[in-house]
C-alpha cells in the first residue's frame, strides 16, 4: 500500500514529508520548549536564525493506533514532526530535530521550488558580454597568464624550441625490440 494513500495531509496534522516549513513566532516561549533539553533548544535556535530552507523529514504519531491498519492515522490525537535543514536542493544538513507540530507552520506554497536563500547566492562580478582582450605586459605575459595560458602550458610560445621536423630521425644506439611486436614498432 502506498504511504500517501494511508496518510494524507489532513489526517496527519496538516504536514507531509517534504513540506517547506518555518518555526512559529514565539516558539521559544512554548511550554514544550521549557521542558525540552537545552541542546534541542540550541539546535532550534540555530535553525531559526539561519536563512536555509527547513523541511519536514517525517511525521510521527505521539501514540500511534495499532488496532486497525485500514486508517490508523485517523485514531491518533497528536503528531510530532522531524524537521531538517536543506543545505542545497535535496541535500539535508544531517541535523534532524523532533518537535510537536504546533511549533511549526507551512512556509509558502509547497507546489513550487522555494526561493534560493541569500547565504547560498554567490556574489561574483560576472561579465557575460564579450569584450576585447586587454594588452599583455611588456614581457608578453602577466603573472596569472604564465600559469593559465594554453600557449605557456604547451610551450607553443617558445621561440627557440618550437620547430618540429617532418623527417624521420634515426636515433643512434637504439635497436628495436626482438619480440613479436617489433614488427608493429618499425
Amino acid at each position: 500500500m502506498l504511504f500517501e494513500a494511508n496518510f494524507t495531509r489532513f489526517q496527519g496534522g496538516g504536514f507531509l514529508t517534504g513540506d517547506i516549513i518555518k518555526l512559529r513566532e514565539g516558539w521559544a516561549n512554548d511550554e514544550w520548549c521549557k521542558t525540552a533539553p537545552q541542546q534541542v533548544i540550541d539546535i532550534l535556535n540555530q535553525l531559526d536564525e539561519s536563512d536555509l530552507v527547513l523541511r519536514v523529514s517525517s511525521v510521527k504519531a505521539v501514540r500511534p493506533a495499532v488496532n486497525s491498519s485500514v486508517d490508523q492515522a485517523a485514531q491518533v490525537d497528536d503528531f510530532h514532526v522531524d524537521i531538517t535543514q536543506e543545505s542545497a536542493p535535496g541535500r539535508f544538513s544531517g541535523v534532524f530535530v523532533t518537535l510537536p507540530q504546533h511549533l511549526i507552520e507551512l512556509n509558502g506554497a509547497n507546489d513550487t521550488l522555494p526561493e534560493v536563500p541569500e547565504s547560498l547566492k554567490k556574489k561574483y562580478d560576472v561579465d557575460v558580454k564579450p569584450r576585447e582582450l586587454e594588452e599583455e605586459s611588456a614581457d608578453g605575459q602577466d603573472d596569472m597568464t604564465k600559469f593559465t595560458s594554453p600557449q605557456q602550458q604547451t610551450a607553443t610560445n617558445d621561440k627557440v624550441n618550437k620547430q618540429m621536423t617532418d623527417q624521420n630521425i634515426k636515433l643512434t644506439n637504439v635497436e628495436p625490440a626482438s619480440s613479436y611486436t617489433a614488427g608493429y614498432m618499425q
